[in-house]
């Protein structure tokens, strides 16, 4: 049974933002929030089923600058922006504590929120564990990372930052991110265009290796580009400060999952990260062959078993 829908909302959060909150399930039943990847993609319709046949009261967040959200702009789309949403987002619902579902980049909102918060996190689920940091980047975007065994998606991703430096080859991820800065905020609309169609198209590639991908350049696309572009160009903000500031402050029951062929957010990094947490609540799944993202079903299942477990 899908859960039904309540209601959807805007909450104003300051600086000019207004987010889109929409809520699932049941008034009364036990609080959760869906915290979406990206940075910049949104919520879907296909979110909702994560829950299905679970009795619960599900709020979904549109993070600002994506989705049904309106107001702000790149300046005002930090991670600390993303991260004070999500408890205003709280206090504007009366909710005392809730349970926090999400992936990817969502995932690093999440479990940093439970350590800036714990009072506030009763359990979490999460998959695919974006860290955030120098590591993480550069396993993403730069030559020698997933680029070693996506040469010919890597190749297609770096000839449109190649073009912006003078026939020389990116060698570094800051270069590739300085010439994406270029392309993005270019005044020629093909440009533009490309790059974008570029940005994502890498990204599925990884994220979804057994599925042929048909990219466009939609309002959703856009978004992911130049919010991921953003964040990255900024080193998320710090992010690695605030996991090791809080990395004995995260005390909800935590549970991880982690796909053996994540090539966005892979194992190796996930482990090197784990020996360092402070954390006596946690558990890991590792997904044999499982991907990024939930189009694999094997992920899909994980992640549905694990949030049925503690919510």
């Amino acid at each position: 049974m899908s859960l039904a829908f309540i209601r959807h909302a805007m909450v104003d959060v300051g600086e000019g933002v207004t987010l889109s909150v929409s809520q699932y399930g049941r008034l009364g039943a036990k609080p959760v929030l869906y915290l979406h990847g990206g940075p910049g993609a949104g919520c879907h319709a296909s979110d909702v089923t994560l829950f299905e046949y679970l009795d619960l009261h599900v709020f979904f967040i549109d993070q600002r600058g994506c989705g049904r959200s309106q107001g702000g702009d790149l300046s005002t789309n930090t991670l600390p922006a993303l991260i004070d949403d999500i408890e205003v987002v709280r206090q504007y619902f009366a909710i005392e504590k809730w349970a926090i579902v999400g992936g990817s980049y969502g995932a690093t909102l999440g479990w940093l929120y439970s350590g800036l918060y714990p009072a506030r996190v009763s359990e979490q689920v999460y998959w695919g564990l974006f860290l955030a940091n120098t590591a993480a980047r550069d396993w993403l975007y730069g030559p020698n990372g997933a680029a070693q065994f996506f040469i010919d998606a890597y190749q297609a991703f770096k000839p449109a930052a190649d073009a912006q430096t003078e026939d020389a080859q990116i060698e570094d991820t800051a270069q590739l991110l300085s010439a994406y800065d270029t392309l993005l905020h270019s005044s020629d609309p093909q440009q533009r265009q490309h790059a974008i169609w570029a940005w994502n198209q890498w990204e599925q590639a990884l994220a979804s290796p057994m599925l042929v991908h048909v990219m466009g350049t939609g309002p959703e696309l856009t978004s992911i580009a130049h919010i991921e572009h953003h964040h990255a160009m900024h080193h998320y903000f710090s992010a690695p400060e605030l996991f090791e500031q809080i990395a004995r402050r995260v005390s909800a029951k935590t549970h991880l999952i982690q796909g053996e062929l994540d090539w966005v957010c892979p194992a190796h990094l996930l482990t090197d990260f784990l020996q360092k947490a402070q954390h006596h609540y946690l558990t890991v799944e590792h997904v044999k062959s499982g991907y990024h993202s939930l189009s694999d079903m094997k992920m899909l299942r994980a992640v549905m078993q694990g949030i049925a477990s503690i919510c």
